[in-house]
């Protein structure tokens, strides 16, 4: 991505907005509680990890609101954490494009390119392990779980996907978007090296 690209971000009724802004060499958000504060700001080369989901508020009864929550990481462990509150469904379709707007591009601006720097990786025969799962030639290992690439499935879910061997059904691992990080890598980087092998399965 060349362009910039500014995103007013503002996080309830009550808060100001902020600027976030996408960069093709850094990212900043305008996260500072004072008007005339510094903005956070990562070099892309920094940029380490993303999560991002949906935590729903309830009531005794019901559910009366939603906060949408992107949580950015750098390889220091800074974070940027963007919340956007919607109550009794106030202003949730515009929210509800926003919270998407800015997951994709996140993806657009970095994560593509760390995904593809894992896959490029891959071709050349490196080893690399995204959070706690090891890629290699043969397959993947995680928690003392080793599934060869012609054994592995995936799973797509709404909030989370699943990687799991075709025989046995105690193999297996939940990603989830909210609480682990670069779920989107991972699975993207997944089903690219299945689909070159000609082993990926629409599910």
């Amino acid at each position: 991505m060349e362009e910039v690209l500014k995103i007013s971000v503002k996080s309830d009724f009550f808060d100001r907005k902020r600027e976030l802004t996408f960069h093709p060499d850094f990212l900043e958000f305008d996260d500072n509680d004072r008007i005339d504060g510094i903005s956070t700001k990562f070099e892309k080369e920094s940029i380490a990890n993303f999560k991002f989901g949906i935590k729903w508020l309830n009531g005794y009864a019901f559910t009366f609101g939603r906060i949408y929550c992107i949580d950015i990481e750098n390889h220091n462990g800074k974070q940027i954490k963007i919340r956007l509150k919607s109550f009794y469904g106030i202003n949730l379709k515009s929210l509800t494009k926003k919270f998407a707007n800015i997951v994709d591009s996140l993806q657009d601006y970095y994560f593509d390119d760390i995904s593809r720097k894992y896959l490029q990786d891959f071709s050349n025969n490196i080893e690399f392990k995204i959070n706690n799962i090891e890629y290699n030639h043969k397959g993947i290992n995680f928690k003392n779980n080793s599934i060869l690439w012609e054994d592995l499935q995936t799973k797509n879910y709404r909030n989370y996907f699943s990687l799991s061997s075709k025989l046995d059904n105690t193999k297996y691992l939940l990603v989830d978007y909210m609480n682990d990080w670069n779920g989107t890598v991972i699975y993207s980087v997944t089903r690219k090296i299945l689909m070159d092998k000609g082993l990926f399965e629409q599910k």
